[in-house]
């Protein structure tokens, strides 16, 4: 055991692990089968972009007024004040699906069974290959990032915590096409770039770190607040600052090499705008849906019953203390790592619906994991090299915290723990619990999304 616990792999067990429980998770819950899965709610959205594109050839989505369409493909555009079709999310996931999306079509195309329509078995089964995939791809970058600072063991359990110890674990097996999965890995990737460019400010990093800046934004335009990793990485104090601002004026060529590379990326959703909207951009999700940045619901989304990021994945409590030993382990990133966490709260809790519908915890809290896992690390590595008894109380409250989390995901797949509507008298019926009480849905109170909407209390 050991020997095991001191292999120089033990990161890529730790990620075998990981893709063979959720691989074997997606199996066992035979997710492609059930038309109310993989491609619904806000993922129809995200897809809308490659059917309407490849086989309606209709960006406008007018083919929608035949009527024709049921039992056949679903596409929930927003009207606009003229009466165009516009689909609400922007573009990024679509060219993420894309290579899987194609295989399905292919698919579908030889099939005598299932109709070429974009939303049968051959494309669901296609995107939750694809899920895999950029998850895998995630996990490889993350790796390859915690390794560059931490030993094996502690990059291998960061890996598994951050993975089975929170609601990523939902995200990747029951509704694994959702926008979160694949945020984490362009984290994940644009954390290794930065490091890479800051070692060797070349054309071609400026290049990848470009596009993926663009990718980020038009996946989720909020995430953008990615760049300050870029801008501050390596400022810990003013004279670093004035260091960093001489070394992009230094590197001007490669600064504008990054942001064409990334306009060259949010040009096909401009020009989408363009062409469907008439204007160049346009704020798709309409009048009612919008943030208040006056009122920013910050404890409620850290600690409420309702949907409270801490409450229900409390491994990240750590992980928020552990960015004060950045300091000290990763001086290069503890500023931005900082700043980063900050604005993203702030402007994830300032959204009308602070608790982003149904779902398992605060799903939006997931893209950042891969910027989590650095202090979790670190917190993980100082606790880890303490006397035995902190060490092992340490350890045992990182288990318990992970656990919790784990035991959540299982909650919430058999329903006791509810998607919207969680309250204290519902949260504590159900602790313990796999499955509800037969009181639980008279403990549950369903928020008010129309007041919500104007900035109101949700009650």
């Amino acid at each position: 055991m050991k020997k095991f616990l001191n292999s120089k792999k033990l990161t890529i067990y730790a990620i075998g692990f990981v893709m063979f429980i959720i691989s074997g998770m997606q199996l066992n819950q035979k997710n492609w089968r059930n038309d109310k899965l993989i491609i619904y709610n806000d993922i129809i959205s995200y897809y809308a972009y490659l059917p309407a594109t490849f086989i309606y050839k209709d960006i406008t989505l007018n083919f929608i007024d035949k009527g024709d369409g049921e039992g056949k493909y679903i596409f929930w555009p927003n009207i606009t004040k003229d009466g165009k079709k516009v689909i609400k999310m922007s573009s990024g996931m679509s060219m993420m699906y894309a290579p899987f999306f194609f295989f399905g079509h292919l698919y579908a195309l030889n099939s005598n069974t299932y109709e070429a329509t974009g939303f049968s078995v051959p494309y669901r089964v296609a995107l939750i290959i694809g899920s895999l995939v950029w998850l895998l791809i995630g996990l490889i970058f993350l790796r390859k990032v915690l390794l560059r600072y931490f030993p094996e063991n502690i990059a291998a359990l960061t890996i598994l915590i951050v993975v089975l110890g929170t609601n990523l674990l939902h995200y990747s097996t029951r509704e694994p096409t959702m926008s979160h999965l694949y945020n984490f890995s362009l984290f994940a990737i644009f954390l290794w770039l930065t490091i890479k460019w800051f070692e060797k400010p070349t054309v071609k990093w400026s290049i990848l770190i470009g596009m993926l800046t663009g990718l980020i934004t038009v996946t989720r335009p909020n995430n953008l607040i990615i760049v300050f990793i870029f801008m501050f990485y390596g400022v810990y104090h003013f004279k670093s600052l004035k260091d960093q601002l001489q070394l992009f004026w230094r590197q001007k060529w490669n600064i504008l090499v990054i942001v064409f590379s990334a306009t060259v990326l949010v040009l096909p959703q401009l020009f989408y705008w363009k062409y469907v909207t008439g204007q160049w951009v346009y704020y798709s999700y309409g009048e009612n849906e919008k943030f208040f940045f006056n009122n920013p619901q910050i404890i409620n989304g850290l600690f409420s019953y309702r949907k409270g990021w801490l409450l229900y994945t409390p491994v990240m409590t750590l992980a928020l203390a552990g960015v004060f030993f950045l300091k000290e382990k990763l001086k290069n990133l503890f500023i931005p790592v900082l700043i980063f966490i900050l604005l993203n709260i702030y402007i994830t809790f300032s959204w009308w619906s602070w608790w982003y519908g149904g779902s398992f915890g605060m799903r939006p809290m997931i893209d950042s994991y891969s910027i989590l896992a650095l202090p979790l690390a670190a917190i993980t590595q100082f606790f880890y090299h303490q006397k035995v008894w902190i060490k092992n109380t340490f350890l045992v409250a990182l288990l318990l915290f992970a656990l919790n989390g784990f035991w959540g995901n299982i909650k919430y797949f058999h329903g006791s723990i509810h998607w919207d509507s969680m309250t204290k008298a519902a949260y504590w019926d159900s602790f313990g619990r796999v499955k509800p009480s037969p009181d639980f849905y008279n403990l549950i109170k369903e928020p008010d999304y129309e007041s919500a909407a104007k900035g109101l209390e949700e009650y």
